[in-house]
């Protein structure tokens, strides 16, 4: 990791011009505040960029390149949660937190360069322009409802809708999921039987929108395929 600039270099500077905690703001207050952001850090390809005891309490801002995000399953295995690419940003919940652990680790997987606006620099935009906080609180709101939704879809409905939806947030571009818990923990964490999880699993299967290999699942890309209901020739299990 180094300081490759002394400044926002100018192949960044659409990026960040289009950046959504800028919206609403005229090109004047836009030149000011890119005037005093730091220099990026660029990240090699493999490159930790946080852990869960090493973090920058920032927002980051990604320049260019692509990052990985991962999460450490009860068995010790690291499990991909999303990928993010330029224009997109991560930090935002343990920006003002107080908490000393940061509960992902990401690492770049492409050569990268990243932004940190700092807690404190982060303030002073706020004070500064309060169009900024309205942004920031926009964005903090649209994860909240996002997550609201991730919790009730894994809530209600049959065991089948439930245990599909959370295969896809598992899936990886090549159709592979590798389950990151044992039968009996996913079938709490979907708050379902045991039972009903076997069940679900070869419903799935005889619906061809699984394919099982031992621990691992193969599932067919969700946007070549009808929509979910069409697919299930039966009601569910409860």
């Amino acid at each position: 990791m180094n300081r490759a600039y002394a400044a926002v270099p100018a192949a960044a500077i659409h990026t960040l011009q289009d950046f959504f905690l800028w919206d609403g703001l005229d090109d004047t207050e836009k030149q000011q505040i890119l005037s005093c952001l730091p220099a990026p850090l660029s990240f090699e390809k493999g490159q930790k960029i946080t852990t869960e005891t090493r973090f920058h309490r920032s927002l980051a801002v990604i320049l260019k390149g692509q990052v990985e995000i991962f999460r450490q399953g009860p068995d010790g295995r690291r499990v991909m949660m999303n990928r993010l690419t330029a224009g997109q940003m991560f930090g935002a919940a343990s920006l003002f937190g107080e908490t000393e652990q940061y509960f992902t680790e990401i690492a770049a997987c492409l050569p990268s360069e990243l932004l940190f606006i700092s807690q404190e620099q982060m303030s002073h935009l706020i004070r500064q322009y309060p169009q900024v906080a309205e942004n920031y609180i926009r964005f903090l709101s649209g994860r909240i409802r996002f997550l609201n939704q991730k919790i009730a879809a894994f809530t209600n409905g049959t065991a089948d809708s439930r245990l599909y939806r959370y295969l896809l947030e598992q899936r990886r571009e090549d159709g592979s999921v590798c389950l990151p818990r044992s039968m009996v923990e996913l079938a709490q964490a979907l708050n379902i039987g045991r039972s009903s999880l076997y069940r679900s699993l070869d419903a799935l299967a005889d619906a061809g929108l699984i394919r099982r290999e031992g621990k691992c699942l193969f599932m067919e890309d969700p946007a070549e395929t009808p929509p979910f209901p069409e697919r299930m020739n039966f009601q569910g299990n409860p």
